[in-house]
């Protein structure tokens, strides 16, 4: 009865992950003239986004800054021009090249991956340095590789999966800018390994190089069965720019370094949308930590009381055992 007891306490003996009060950690931790610098660094830098971010941060948690000043700066300098100039060379240069630092560049890039072309550009230029004997990138390899069949996915399942491809494709980008942790690296690779076998593809077209024979050995070395894992990755960092931006999550991403860090992550942007760069900006990695809470049940209680009472059963019956 004791040994029953104690099973049933330790199977409910489990906890609740509840978000930290942000609003609290940001009036606790940071000051109004440390939100202000925000603001004005990132006018000083003509990063508007970012300003407005700031802007809706201080009126959101109710700092006392000077919004009609800094609103009315942001509409001298923002204009319709500027932004127009910008975003076409940015979005030229993300879906020619893959290279992206802001939102334009962020959207070029992602739409050369999903015409296959991104993805195909990438591993053709990680395969002619390996070729060259020069340092390859396996992750950008794997996420390449994944991504053409996660495209052919996509296609067949009249854009189903759309979600999961581009969050490979934001994955890509971060590791192009260098935005991801070494810890959440080994994470991605242990997957992306399994989902395309790099061996295997360079050994199908070291003698053949033509664009038909490349087709043919991605398609033998992508592994859809052993994708799954890198799929529940990608779709988290998808929800986390569905809630705030392409550009803002690959921001965030320097932050993660666990699955659990990601499941946070996506948990808070849901909760503070656009807010939630500049939130972590402020108070760092602690913005995505969570309080455990013992969850306490009927069940729980029950069990407890049985098992003080089944102990003290125990106790008695031993007792008058050795008297015998």
């Amino acid at each position: 009865m004791f040994g029953l007891s104690v099973s049933s306490v330790l199977k409910h003996w489990d906890h609740d992950e509840s978000l930290q009060d942000l609003p609290a950690l940001l009036r606790a931790h940071i000051s109004q003239s440390a939100l202000t610098q925000e603001i004005e660094s990132s006018l000083r830098e003509e990063n508007f986004s970012d300003a407005k971010m700031y802007l809706d941060i201080a009126k959101f948690h109710q700092y006392q800054v000077e919004f009609s000043k800094y609103l009315e700066e942001i509409a001298l300098k923002d204009t319709s021009l500027n932004r127009i100039s910008h975003q076409i060379t940015d979005f030229s240069r993300g879906f020619l090249r893959g290279e992206a630092s802001n939102t334009a560049g962020f959207v070029g890039s992602l739409s050369a991956d999903f015409t296959v072309i991104g993805d195909a550009r990438d591993l053709h230029q990680q395969y002619n340095l390996y070729e060259k004997g020069e340092k390859t990138n396996e992750l950008i390899i794997v996420l390449s590789g994944a991504g053409i069949g996660l495209t052919a996915v996509t296609l067949g399942s009249l854009g189903i999966a759309a979600p999961i491809k581009m969050g490979t494709s934001l994955l890509k980008v971060a590791t192009k800018t260098q935005r991801l942790t070494l810890r959440f690296q080994k994470i991605l690779l242990k997957s992306g390994r399994k989902a395309f076998d790099w061996p295997a593809f360079r050994a199908m077209v070291k003698q053949d190089k033509s664009i038909a024979n490349v087709r043919h050995a991605v398609k033998q070395a992508y592994h859809p069965n052993a994708v799954e894992p890198l799929k529940l990755i990608a779709k988290r960092i998808s929800n986390i720019r569905q809630s705030s931006s392409a550009a803002d999550t690959i921001q965030m991403l320097k932050y993660i370094e666990t699955t659990d860090d990601l499941r946070h992550l996506e948990k808070v942007t849901v909760k503070y949308g656009s807010k939630t760069k500049g939130m972590m900006k402020l108070l760092g990695k602690g913005a995505i930590r969570t309080v455990r809470v013992l969850r306490k049940t009927t069940v729980l209680m029950i069990s407890v009381i049985t098992g003080v009472i089944s102990s003290l059963l125990s106790l008695f019956f031993m007792m008058g055992f050795r008297r015998t």
